[in-house]
């Protein structure tokens, strides 16, 4: 006796074979329940992961947001870093635009490699929103209190962002800090 269950979902096939079982354990009368169970189990895994491949699209489309943005606001293009936030967040890049003094734009004409940036984790906190921790290494660390801006190897920041028609764009509700220094 053989039977084909076949599931389908996105990119995932699974194709589950039930056959007579021949192993002592599971023969006689216990075999069909052995066979449903496997069955089940199969369909279940098959639904499970299908559930999650659109939260994982998801999570991919928040990781490449966090690091455009962050690529261009680090690298100090702030026009470009104000194209994929909020509206409501220019007023943040604008605060951060005016803090930069020519001692900062010659530091940053005089370092050997930009700024690299990279999504660590990401957390859909609702069907609209995410919050997301990006590393950020070898990029100029303002300060806005007047002391002159530094050099900084490693550090992790927090990042918000909002989906608003379509697309994720960072919610700034102030200058981006780091909450610690990187582990590495």
């Amino acid at each position: 006796m053989q039977k084909n269950f076949r599931y389908l979902c996105g990119k995932i096939t699974i194709k589950v074979t039930s056959r007579q079982v021949t192993s002592r354990t599971a023969a006689g009368r216990h075999g069909a329940a052995y066979r449903t169970a496997c069955v089940a189990a199969a369909v279940l895994a098959a639904l499970t992961a299908c559930r999650h491949a659109p939260e994982d699209k998801e999570r991919a489309a928040v990781a490449e947001a966090v690091e455009g943005f962050a690529d261009k606001y680090f690298n100090y293009d702030l026009a470009g870093a104000a194209g994929l936030c909020t509206p409501e967040s220019g007023k943040w890049i604008a605060f951060a635009a005016s803090n930069v003094t020519q001692e900062d734009v010659d530091m940053l004409n005089a370092r050997e490699e930009a700024a690299v940036c990279s999504a660590e984790t990401v957390e859909l906190t609702g069907d609209s929103t995410a919050t997301a921790e990006c590393r950020v290494e070898n990029f100029l660390r303002p300060d806005t209190l007047g002391r002159p801006a530094e050099m900084t190897g490693k550090a992790v920041y927090e990042i918000c962002l909002v989906k608003r028609n379509g697309r994720w764009l960072v919610k700034m509700e102030g200058l981006p800090q780091s909450g610690r220094r990187s582990r590495d």
